[in-house]
């Protein structure tokens, strides 16, 4: 063999060997980021269900606050906290209005496994929906005057716009209306608000962070300073 041509083969095999090596040091996927559980009283848990740290957030779908907590906090918190299974991340409801319901409905829809995936792309997509809230029409807030809830989420479904959001999440309109008409999900929601209430949940976010309630976290580090 040549001179030129072992020190290709010899380039190529050292290439080879640094690829493998860096494939076996390549961290695996956390098992916990893709682990839900749900608890008795019907709240979505993200993360390791013993971890040493149990932080719940009571939020409201049209919570301008709840909406950058998710978007620009959670993912740190995801991967500094949740992938190691040092802390679980729950997500409690605090309804503030007829709109947050039919949100915290349609973030049931599709089980456990789309939960966190549909709460997150509401709160992204919050400044488009709850801006068409001027669009409700007068036969959809009679419903809500004559409490047909089914009734005034569904119109409101349609004329908010909210049809092509959760089709963005592979819901479509008929799976979304069969959501909004569960009267099971309709009672674990406004418990879980009644409950906040009760505990002293006066706004959102809110966090409990190991069943201490704590006031005004806006951020990871502050998060961080109250955890084990």
């Amino acid at each position: 063999m040549s001179y030129m041509k072992k020190k290709y083969l010899g380039a190529v095999l050292v290439g080879v060997m640094a690829l493998s090596t860096a494939l076996v040091a390549a961290p695996a996927p956390s098992k916990w980021l893709s682990t839900v559980t749900v608890t008795d009283k019907g709240a979505h848990i993200l993360g390791n269900p013993a971890a040493p740290n149990k932080v719940v957030e009571y939020m409201s779908y049209t919570c301008g606050k709840c909406a950058d907590f998710e978007i620009k906090e959670v993912p740190a918190f995801k991967t500094q906290f949740v992938a190691s299974g040092k802390a679980s991340l729950e997500i409690r409801n605090m309804v503030l209005n007829p709109f947050d319901l039919t949100a915290a409905m349609l973030a049931r829809c599709g089980g456990k496994g789309k939960f966190f995936g549909n709460h997150r792309h509401l709160l992204a997509t919050q400044a488009i929906w709850s801006g068409n809230t001027k669009n409700i029409s007068a036969a959809t807030r009679e419903k809500l005057k004559s409490e047909d809830y089914t009734g005034f989420m569904v119109g409101t479904f349609d004329e908010i716009g909210l049809g092509p959001i959760m089709q963005k999440r592979g819901i479509t309109p008929k799976q979304a209306k069969t959501c909004l008409a569960d009267k099971t999900a309709l009672k674990i929601i406004t418990g879980m608000t009644d409950a906040g209430s009760g505990l002293g949940v006066r706004g959102t976010p809110a966090f409990l962070v190991n069943g201490v309630l704590q006031d005004r976290i806006r951020n990871v580090a502050e998060l961080k300073a109250v955890m084990k």
